[in-house]
């Protein structure tokens, strides 16, 4: 029995409609809503105008409409003392909406009909020469509460799900899974494309419904229709004429209508109508309507733009739902974020909601945070934005390819939880990352200033001592500008008071060595004798080992996580020690310093600037000493006393 003879032998000969009359309806369904829309956008704009006045070109042209006077009736518009509003062609407009409406209706079986024809006899009707329309008037054609009152809006809607029921059982085909109506040789292959797509990531919503696609053929114009989801006003409208693709997309959300244009970023389609409205053809209130026209060169092209359109759909899937349940962890521009690298590596969202959404993610969190976590307190919070995102899209991506690899939800869940304990790990890590950047600032600070005597005693030190002055004073801003990092990842963190100290009093050292740094250039120091660049020396190189011996504790430090990992831990107090031991020898060289100072021949200016130069490196190698014993402190307190 032919697919034909089957769908006779259900509905019965009478109720037998052809395709071309269901396709004419679709277009007619498109028409009206052109029309409604128009209307209610014409007044709105009297009542708001905006700049530049909207024409709904891109809406007529996706309806098939020739009309290019349509353009102007947003504009021509006016409002009347009276409240109403004159439309130009209102009458026109009016009687080509019922007309559309007449068709669709027409489309269905004999009960539905008249049922609907008798709703659609109760709406008022215009006169030959009406020119304007009441408020109450817009109200009563565009109105989406059925407990308002009936409205011809409500009339579409309810006669297009039936021409959709009427469609889905008077198919002739099934390609690939969409449900085709008489379509030509070519009208078949562009359904084939865009359905190779869909089927290639369908299988990512699961179990969630959604995805039915219809396809029909009308005057060399070749109509897909998908249902996306549930929601009756998102919805996506394929029309392919040619080499030319128009999509109309309509949806209540302006995030999710941005993220689907957003997905064809590296394509060539043009949108357009995609403004934010009022309407009360929603119940809702929100409308949105977004038109996207692609031209293709051949059809190569045609067809793997096809495919990849309906390779997007299936992340529209409860985007919204993913979207808030990821913002209890980030911020919402980090959550489209997120959901935009997911759609393009075609693993999607819906994975993660089949495997607990926001409480697998939850309980990752109080899992890796343990006793850090406060009530409220949301994972960017907890360790830095960019790492909590990275952990989300590995969630994601987790979560995707487990259950494709049919793997136990619980499996999947550990896996979460034990990437985002490892999150946590290099989060507490990266303070010692930061640590040692500073130290190594130090480092760099104290080689320079040994390697610049080292050019005075040799007599070729010339104009470099003003590159050193430059060239500490940057480096002593990129400390200071760690030091604020450090305290922001301290108060993040709720970390103990002895490791911002050991950072401020690091930072004590580096101002200290760029004084240091500052007064080598001062007038007069160029012609120093050897020995007195000798005596000063002792005193840089004595600071130069404090540097390496904190780049040293730094090091150990960040590895020692617990008390068997002694050769870490005993390092790191040889390197303490020695730091206390070269503070106690810059004392002695400092004050030994001062007592040559006295019998030496020098200019008072001089002795002053040496003073100040010993000073400073004698009050670096101090600052150090202080760092490594806050450093100590929090070892022994916070680590391996836990």
């Amino acid at each position: 029995m032919t697919t034909k003879q089957t769908i006779v032998a259900e509905l019965g000969k009478e109720q037998i409609l052809a395709p071309e009359r269901i396709a004419l309806a679709l277009i007619a369904n498109d028409r009206i809503k052109y029309y409604l829309t128009l209307l209610q956008t014409a007044c709105a704009n009297t009542n708001q105008p905006r700049v530049p006045t909207p024409d709904l070109k891109a809406e007529r042209l996706a309806s098939n409409l020739a009309d290019a006077w349509l353009d102007e009736v947003v504009a021509g518009t006016r409002r009347e003392p009276s409240g109403s509003y004159r439309v130009p062609h209102l009458a026109e407009i009016l009687e080509r909406a019922f007309a559309a409406l007449d068709t669709m209706i027409a489309c269905l079986p004999e009960t539905e009909q008249s049922a609907l024809r008798a709703r659609m006899d109760k709406l008022p009707r215009t006169a030959p020469k009406m020119s304007e329309l009441k408020a109450e008037e817009i109200v009563n054609l565009t109105r989406g509460d059925r407990k308002a009152g009936d409205s011809m809006h409500l009339i579409v809607m309810d006669a297009h799900r039936a021409i959709n029921r009427v469609q889905a059982d008077t198919v002739i085909e099934t390609i690939d899974g969409a449900r085709a109506h008489r379509l030509s040789a070519e009208g078949r292959q562009r359904v084939q494309a865009f359905m190779a797509g869909l089927n290639r990531t369908a299988f990512l919503k699961f179990d969630h419904p959604g995805l039915a696609t219809t396809a029909t053929e009308y005057e060399q114009q070749v109509l897909i229709q998908n249902d996306i989801g549930v929601t009756d006003a998102h919805v996506l409208v394929i029309r392919v004429q040619g080499l030319v693709v128009t999509v109309t997309y309509t949806d209540i959300h302006r995030n999710r209508l941005k993220f689907f244009q957003d997905l064809f970023t590296a394509t060539t389609i043009t949108w357009a109508g995609t403004e934010h409205r009022r309407s009360e053809r929603l119940v809702e209130g929100n409308y949105l309507l977004s038109t996207g026209l692609f031209e293709a060169q051949d059809e190569g092209e045609l067809d793997h733009f096809l495919s990849f359109l309906g390779s997007r759909i299936v992340f529209l899937i409860d985007w919204n739902k993913m979207r808030k349940r990821l913002q209890l962890f980030v911020d919402r521009t980090a959550a489209i974020g997120i959901l935009k690298w997911s759609a393009d590596h075609d693993y999607g969202h819906r994975a993660l909601l089949e495997v607990g959404g926001e409480q697998t993610l939850g309980e990752a969190v109080e899992f890796a945070a343990g006793g850090t976590l406060r009530y409220g307190q949301r994972l960017d919070a907890l360790i830095s934005s960019d790492a909590a995102i990275e952990f989300l899209k590995d969630a994601l991506r987790i979560a995707s390819t487990g259950l494709r690899q049919r793997r136990s939800r619980r499996n999947i869940q550990d896996e979460i939880k034990a990437r985002l304990a490892g999150s946590f790990e290099t989060q507490r890590l990266g303070v010692f990352e930061l640590a040692g950047d500073h130290a190594a600032l130090g480092y760099d600070l104290a080689t320079m200033l040994v390697e610049t005597l080292s050019r005075m005693s040799s007599g070729v030190a010339g104009d470099h001592l003003s590159a050193v002055a430059t060239r500490a004073s940057a480096w002593e801003a990129k400390a200071d500008q760690i030091l604020n990092e450090a305290r922001a990842d301290i108060r993040r963190f709720a970390r103990p008071r002895s490791l911002r100290d050991f950072f401020e009093f690091a930072d004590d050292a580096i101002d200290e060595l760029e004084e240091a740094a500052a007064v080598l250039e001062l007038a007069g120091l160029s012609s120093l004798n050897a020995v007195t660049i000798e005596r000063l020396q002792e005193i840089a190189e004595l600071a130069l080992l404090s540097c390496q011996d904190i780049v040293r504790s730094v090091a150990c430090a960040a590895y020692v996580t617990r008390p068997d990992l002694r050769d870490d831990l005993d390092e790191f107090l040889s390197a303490s020690e020695r730091l206390i031991q070269t503070e106690h020898r810059a004392d002695d060289a400092l004050r030994g310093f001062r007592r040559w100072l006295m019998k030496a021949q020098l200019e008072p200016l001089q002795i002053l600037v040496l003073r100040d130069f010993a000073a400073a490196l004698e009050a670096a190698t101090d600052a150090y000493a202080h760092a490594a014993q806050e450093l100590r402190t929090y070892l022994m307190e916070e680590v391996i006393a836990q």
